[in-house]
């Protein structure tokens, strides 16, 4: 007669045993697998974002589009919730077709205190909210080289109004940052709480423009993204996503971006179109 035999207690226990150890290897090379598969759609992204800015060029004789232009008098369907400001995101829109395009995989944080103040409750991801245009064009994952590829004035609506360079005033825009990984971390508005939040940003800034953390600012904690113009690398903080005004994009070192000397020309050369200089 065929007996079945059962397992005893220590037997079970070393298959309990080498169960966990097999979760504890490989527990953390899915986890980097499931991050190099982010970091793979951000860069497409911003290929894509950067393909549609070589068509949006195209079309207006090679003139960059502006961070921003701002006129309330004028919020066309489906936009209405942009309050009037329309981030280039959403000037972008007709080429892309694809809002997710600006959104990096691991920005997926929310903070109240950049919220539209006309409509507080309306959070970033609220496709029905009243700011959900304004917040997509405002803090998408990222930034664009404003300060070098734009020219700004006071608008007729009280709001800074942007323009658009020609892309031919620089000469090496295989080597002049357009967008990179960018957050709203530590920005202040007037009247708003400090974002604490690393949501996206629509804006960047070059070296010369890099800001030290506000002292006087208590609750700073870790790092403050004034420090190197709002970049933000998401899959390594020494890093970040780049598309360069060609349009072609390169996981690139922050340290990378500024440049060497004294002069403000000198250390932004990779982003006023004088790196060859």
């Amino acid at each position: 007669m065929n007996r079945s035999r059962a397992f005893t207690l220590i037997e079970l226990l070393v298959v309990i045993a080498i169960i966990a150890i097999l979760a504890a290897i490989l527990f953390p090379v899915f986890a980097q697998a499931k991050d190099a598969a982010k970091k793979t759609v951000s860069l497409s992204n911003m290929k894509q974002i950067g393909t549609a800015t070589m068509l949006y060029i195209g079309d207006t004789d090679d003139v960059l589009m502006p961070l921003r232009w701002y006129d309330p008098t004028d919020q066309p369907a489906p936009y209405q919730s942009t309050q009037g400001f329309f981030f280039y995101p959403i000037l972008l829109q007709p080429y892309t077709k694809n809002v997710q395009l600006f959104y990096d995989p691991k920005d997926t944080e929310d903070d109240v205190a950049m919220h539209y103040s006309q409509c507080p409750q309306s959070g970033r991801f609220d496709t029905t909210g009243c700011a959900y245009w304004y917040l997509t064009g405002a803090y998408p994952s990222y930034g664009f080289n404003r300060r070098y590829l734009n020219t700004s004035q006071a608008g007729p609506f009280g709001a800074l109004t942007y323009f658009g360079r020609s892309a031919t005033d620089f000469g090496t825009p295989a080597q002049t940052v357009l967008f990179a990984d960018a957050t709203g971390k530590d920005v202040v508005s007037p009247g708003q709480p400090v974002v604490r939040a690393t949501v996206g940003y629509h804006r960047i800034d070059a070296p010369s423009f890099w800001r030290s953390p506000a002292l006087a600012d208590p609750a700073a904690r870790g790092i403050d993204a004034r420090t190197q113009g709002q970049l933000w690398g998401r899959y390594d903080p020494k890093k970040v996503t780049v598309t360069w005004l060609d349009g072609h994009a390169k996981f690139t070192a922050i340290s990378q971006l500024k440049g060497t000397g004294s002069t403000a020309a000198e250390i932004d050369r990779y982003w006023n179109g004088l790196a060859d200089q």
